[in-house]
């Protein structure tokens, strides 16, 4: 039997999840940044050209805060089980069989390639992980060239002189945990048509610049650390530097915020260093960092000292009643999904998507009964208490960072050995990028 897409991607459930995911960041991350992200359009063809660092968080920010309606291409062994199906459908993924999931022969793609170019035809955005799998190093890939083959057959068949290919960056401080913080980052659009006089006269060319083009443009809107190597030394000049440019717990989405250019920045500077200035580098950074462990301090505290003033004494007593409310009322279901992820959850790419998904699944059915059980009542104070405990749910989560953040600082101003830990962050010679 030929395989279809024809009743695929219904997006049926995209509206209602579209709108419920936003609760869901607020509760999933301390922040989001967005970055230009008008700039995929609503009324042009578009091939969205994403990295991945997760199974399915980058699809659902992109679908989140992106407006046009998107189809994100997936992995076809998901839609193996009837009701991972459905739900990939409705909220507009499509699978893409690949050999490594245990695929073979090409009509499954094929019909996958020309569902695409029918989007495109309807003027669409449909994203392509071009990277061709998830991972969470601070690195991008080369782009695969299936984008560039669709792209060409979609100029090719329906002669769209606006076809864009766009690169759309999701970049997380640690991707495989709750309260992480992701930057949303829109690039400068890709004209194909720049592209077709050299297709037609060598195909293979052409598709190799485009791919090419692609990745230095993905390169433009996504962290890069050029060599592995640097990993460890990359990711403590990053922490850093955010301690030394905390942001605001409020609000937690922001647009136009200019922290993922600046973090690059960082990057960018390492990646241009000799080697040896690395080496003297990580050298000075790993002295301080071992020094802070040995303290059982972390730099964000010693650097942010504001943090421990007495005053957040007022904040805690005031808010410990909503406090206590909120964190019992969340505890149940945030400690299910922790249980979930915990256990089925074999890669780290997979942690964060499990965790979030089955705390959104098991958290909106959980306050659901409990509204109902308050409702049943029929006294006012514990119906709003039901419609309440979200908020609360998410004040709790607050409170307890909070705390966190000032026990740290608290503990930091304490500490004997102080000056000696600012003495050696100060030798770390590296010239910070400014706000």
């Amino acid at each position: 039997m030929k395989f279809s897409l024809r009743r695929q991607s219904t997006g049926k459930l995209y509206p209602y999840i579209e709108i419920l995911s936003h609760t869901m960041y607020w509760g999933f991350f301390r922040k989001v940044h967005l970055h230009h992200i008008s700039g995929v359009p609503t009324d042009k063809p578009v091939l969205l050209a994403a990295n991945h660092p997760t199974a399915f968080v980058d699809p659902c920010l992109l679908c989140s805060y992106l407006h046009p309606p998107i189809y994100n291409m997936t992995r076809g062994d998901i839609f193996r089980k009837p009701f991972f199906r459905k739900l990939m459908e409705g909220v507009n993924m499509f699978p893409v069989y690949r050999a490594r999931d245990g695929y073979s022969g090409r009509d499954r793609n094929d019909e996958v390639f020309d569902f695409c170019v029918e989007k495109l035809y309807q003027r669409r955005v449909v994203t392509i992980y071009v990277e061709g799998e998830h991972h969470l190093e601070k690195r991008v890939r080369p782009a695969h060239k299936g984008i560039a083959r669709i792209a060409f057959a979609a100029f090719e068949q329906h002669n769209l002189e606006d076809l864009l290919v766009i690169p759309a960056g999701c970049n997380y401080v640690y991707g495989d945990r709750p309260r992480d913080e992701v930057m949303v980052t829109i690039g400068e659009p890709i004209l194909v048509r720049d592209y077709w006089g050299e297709y037609q006269s060598d195909p293979g060319a052409a598709i190799q610049r485009l791919c090419n083009d692609i990745e230095r443009a993905l390169k433009t809107v996504c962290f890069h650390v050029e060599n592995p190597i640097d990993d460890t030394l990359a990711e403590q000049l990053l922490e850093l530097h955010r301690s030394n440019f905390p942001q605001p717990a409020l609000p937690v989405v922001t647009h136009h915020n200019q922290r993922f250019f600046h973090e690059k920045a960082v990057l960018e500077r390492l990646n241009a260093l000799s080697d040896d200035s690395k080496r003297v580098l990580q050298e000075q950074a790993d002295r301080y960092f071992d020094s802070l462990k040995e303290h059982g301090i972390i730099d964000a505290a010693l650097m942010n000292p504001g943090r421990a003033h007495p005053a957040w004494l007022l904040f805690f007593a005031a808010g410990l009643l909503p406090f206590l409310v909120g964190y019992a009322g969340s505890w149940p279901f945030i400690r299910l999904a922790k249980w979930l992820a915990d256990k089925k959850v074999t890669k780290r790419e997979f942690y964060s998507s499990v965790r979030m998904g089955a705390g959104f699944l098991i958290g909106t059915l959980y306050y659901f009964i409990l509204l109902l059980i308050c409702c049943t009542t029929l006294r006012p104070q514990w119906i709003a208490l039901g419609l309440s405990l979200p908020a609360l749910g998410w004040f709790a989560e607050m409170y307890r960072e909070a705390w966190m953040r000032w026990t740290s600082a608290r503990r930091a101003q304490r500490c004997k050995e102080r000056d000696r830990l600012l003495e050696l962050r100060g030798q770390i010679d590296f010239s910070w990028p400014g706000v």
